[in-house]
């Protein structure tokens, strides 16, 4: 799977008198709402509750991600503002990417060059390329795209390691590959799972990947040498979801179809430390999970539409969140406010509170919502959806803040740039977009 440099200009239509450098894209949050105390309450980051002890393996030792100094908000002057909503033909995206010979399935922002992105797709290719008027004019128009082949099947996972030097790709070809950001080689072919891979994480402290398959097993990896560090195996369906907790200590996987449980493990000795299943939890496959940022508790989502919010360090399961009728697609906590979201099939978005554990909200859609993606600067949502139309949530509204319209059939995936001013997107109609938030 050698990489090659593309130069091929009729990869994208630039819109060049919309592009903005990036750093003037940067804007201070007005009004920056004060951190609810609920967001502290006794059943979300206890304060007796002990980490794991000991670090993870000694291979991972090294300096975490460093924390963002830079607040980055979207202009709230902005919040009633719905795009070309009467315009559904419009097309509002600043970089449209055509390199791809099938659906875009997946998308990532670099966390270590603001204006790097990667795609996977239905075609067995990822690509990487530059967002943006510097990138166009620096790459006479090439945006230095650079094609990652190799794999035999779909690409349905993307993303790059905290430090933004390496990429790593999951395929439905039971494969995971990692890619060297500044010049596309394949450094590893990661093998093992024995079908399709579903999902990836990075470790947020080194470069060791997590990797879910259908074949009910979790693999883990140092990405540099392609070691086989660790597999997880004790899940009766496909591991459709999982994470490291933030400190790196732990991971936590849930369960599809036959399984629909939570388990969190030891990485260094692969033992199931908490299993969380049975009536008073989910009865149908789990779809996703999202964990909240002092990592004690878990909410996840199912295909009947249950949503769950679990403490993974005492087990203890909260009564369900009612309100979703049909599958739940995404799940996850507000870094910024006491405050959860779920998406799911039935068009709806709904913001729930925290500290009382009910509906604040209902984010409503015409179609399936098919991805959530989170804002890291403020409390917002970007929703992708069956119409192809990208929105922008205020989760302290409930507000749409912006709708988007470029794609013209079912948006697969979804990105925020880590400042918060972009949105990247990957739709069924094989393009990629990239949409202003400011």
């Amino acid at each position: 799977g050698a990489a090659t440099t593309s130069g091929h200009r009729d990869l994208y239509v630039q819109r060049s008198l919309l592009f903005v450098s990036l750093p003037g894209l940067s804007m201070e949050m007005s009004g920056n709402p004060d951190h609810n105390s609920d967001e502290h309450e006794a059943f979300i980051g206890q304060e007796g509750i002990d980490a794991f002890e000991g670090t993870v393996l000694d291979d991972l030792d090294g300096e975490g991600p460093t924390d963002g100094a830079d607040s980055i908000a979207g202009n709230e002057e902005d919040e009633g503002e719905l795009g070309h909503a009467s315009h559904p033909d419009h097309d509002d995206s600043l970089q449209l990417f055509e390199g791809h010979a099938d659906a875009v399935l997946a998308v990532a922002w670099s966390p270590g060059q603001p204006d790097l992105v990667a795609t996977g797709g239905q075609d067995d290719k990822a690509y990487i390329w530059r967002v943006g008027q510097t990138a166009a004019e620096e790459t006479a128009g090439s945006m230095a795209t650079t094609e990652l082949a190799g794999h035999t099947d779909s690409v349905v996972a993307v993303t790059f390691n905290t430090a933004g030097s390496l990429l790593a790709s999951a395929s439905l070809d039971s494969t995971v590959r990692v890619w060297r950001v500044s010049d596309g080689t394949c450094l590893q072919t990661l093998e093992g799972p024995g079908d399709g891979v579903e999902w990836l994480a990075w470790h947020p402290k080194g470069d060791v990947i997590l990797a879910g398959s259908e074949d009910f097993t979790m693999w883990m990896w140092l990405a540099q040498s392609g070691h086989c560090m660790q597999v997880f195996s004790g899940h009766n369906g496909p591991v459709t979801a999982g994470a490291f907790t933030p400190d790196g200590k732990s991971v936590v996987s849930v369960g599809g179809e036959n399984d629909c449980s939570l388990r969190m493990w030891n990485p260094k000795t692969g033992e199931c430390t908490v299993h969380i299943h049975g009536h008073h939890f989910h009865e149908e496959g789990i779809n996703c999970l999202g964990m909240h940022v002092d990592g004690s508790v878990v909410v996840t989502g199912a295909q009947d539409g249950s949503v769950r919010v679990s403490n993974i360090h005492n087990s203890r399961v909260m009564p369900p969140l009612l309100g979703h009728e049909d599958s739940v697609e995404g799940a996850g906590f507000s870094r910024h406010l006491p405050l959860a979201a779920t998406a799911g099939i039935d068009g709806k978005l709904i913001i729930w509170d925290t500290g009382t554990f009910s509906e604040r909200g209902v984010c409503q859609h015409e179609q399936p919502i098919t991805r959530m993606a989170w804002a890291s600067h403020a409390p917002l949502v970007a929703s992708g959806s069956l119409d192809g139309v990208v929105r922008l949530w205020d989760l302290r509204t409930s507000g749409c803040v912006k709708q988007l319209y470029g794609h013209n059939s079912a948006v697969q995936d979804l990105a925020i740039s880590p400042d918060g001013s972009m949105v990247l997107t990957g739709a069924d109609d094989a393009t990629a977009r990239v949409f202003s938030l400011v």
